[in-house]
């Protein structure tokens, strides 16, 4: 799971390992250490959320981003790419992003161990472009 945070956007990729565990489990969860009790916590879980709208929440060090699991079963059945929702909070809004992980098109030499459980990139027929990765 890769995670970005810029500005009021959360912007998560799931590669297949990744959609399989939300799929089965109903959740996936990683962190950040800072060392001992010093971390941050971000996860994915299969809940109530409006269908086509993940949501996101914070507490408690704990990024927990919500997704309808019907949502969850139609996404890893099939070609969607993934969601793109402008949640309201209080004073603004903020974007909630859930993509597949495709292949990089450019991979360093020796960096191909980073996409072994990505999705095969749709525009690897294409070649490489300015945007890929």
């Amino acid at each position: 799971m890769k995670l970005r945070l810029k500005g009021n956007s959360i912007r998560i990729r799931l590669d297949r390992r990744d959609l399989g565990g939300l799929a089965e489990r109903g959740g996936i969860e990683d962190a950040l250490r800072f060392g001992p009790g010093a971390e941050f916590r971000y996860a994915v879980e299969a809940a109530s959320a409006p269908r086509g709208k993940p949501t996101a929440s914070y507490s408690e060090g704990r990024l927990v981003v919500t997704i309808d699991p019907e949502d969850v079963r139609a996404w890893a059945a099939t070609d969607r790419i993934g969601f793109d929702h402008e949640q309201a909070v209080e004073g603004g809004s903020v974007r909630v992003v859930l993509e597949k992980d495709f292949a990089c098109l450019d991979r360093a030499e020796g960096h191909e161990h980073d996409d072994a459980h990505a999705f095969p990139n749709p525009s690897a027929a294409c070649g490489p472009t300015a945007e890929s990765g």
